[in-house]
């Protein structure tokens, strides 16, 4: 190996890393907790380029740039429609498991096909937080980023992202033993559209944090059926069905008889 041959390979190695710190501040993914699944596979795509390219005598410098720019677009691409395409979001995000509710542990979260999780590490990292009794927690799962949340038995109730930009979230909606129609009367309380709606966090048990996208915080207490006015109620119950139209007419046929008699009494009514 020449002296030239290893100088093109280190301007090779320091062209590269230049390209992904670029990449890297222009998506503002420097921190390993902004990786997404995405850029987890990447990370995997951009080492083969970058070591197959790095060793062949045959790609120059040229083509290698051409390769990292290209390969860093298309994992680019997939992270943008991941988060405009419901269904491609739904495939790759992270699932938060709740493994602790109202005190009892969760047996089915440790069973799922698709989420590993050992006891003995939830115990360790209870531990690590200075937990020592599994009674003395309300609440505890594993988020998204693999993280655990605990909140002890006495601090309160967890907080629910109801709506995600203008989408509903079923399962926490279901988690926080909501349906999709109360949030539904929660909006047209607060006077706001679904779509108008960033971030919907229900919290404390009775407080709801809406974040429109135009940047406003409308923060109120949940809205009870008993606290909304007519029309609200009209909404929240459904508007009576009516009367069949047969039944209709037969009760407007049985006032013209009544009033036929009324102006015409028989001859028994006039003796």
């Amino acid at each position: 190996m020449t002296v030239e041959m290893i100088v093109y390979r280190l301007l090779k190695i320091f062209v590269g890393l230049i390209i992904l710190l670029v990449y890297l501040r222009l998506t503002h993914r420097s921190q390993a907790g902004h990786q997404t699944p995405i850029d987890t596979i990447g990370n995997f795509v951009i080492g083969g380029v970058f070591g197959g390219v790095l060793y062949s005598e045959q790609i120059s410098l040229f083509y290698f740039v051409i390769y990292m720019v290209f390969t860093l677009c298309m994992i680019q691409l997939l992270n943008v429609a991941t988060t405009k395409i419901r269904f491609l979001h739904m495939a790759v995000r992270e699932q938060r498991v709740p493994v602790i509710t109202d005190g009892d542990i969760d047996i089915k979260s440790f069973q799922q096909a698709d989420v590993v999780l050992d006891p003995m590490r939830l115990i360790a990292d209870l531990r690590a937080q200075g937990i020592y009794d599994l009674e003395d927690i309300e609440f505890a799962q594993i988020e998204p980023n693999g993280a655990l949340s605990v909140i002890r038995k006495g601090d309160g109730v967890p907080n629910f992202a109801l709506i995600v930009k203008g989408t509903l979230v079923t399962r926490d909606i279901a988690d926080a033993h909501k349906t999709e129609d109360w949030v539904y009367l929660q909006l047209r309380a607060a006077e706001v559209e679904l779509e108008d709606v960033f971030l919907m966090e229900f919290k404390n048990g009775n407080r709801l944090l809406i974040l429109l996208n135009d940047g406003t915080n409308i923060r109120r207490e949940v809205a009870e059926a008993s606290n909304m006015n007519d029309e609200e109620e009209e909404w929240q119950e459904g508007v009576e069905e009516a009367p069949e139209h047969e039944d209709t007419e037969d009760a407007e046929q049985e006032v013209a008889e009544h009033a036929a008699e009324d102006a015409h009494p028989t001859k028994e009514s006039k003796a």
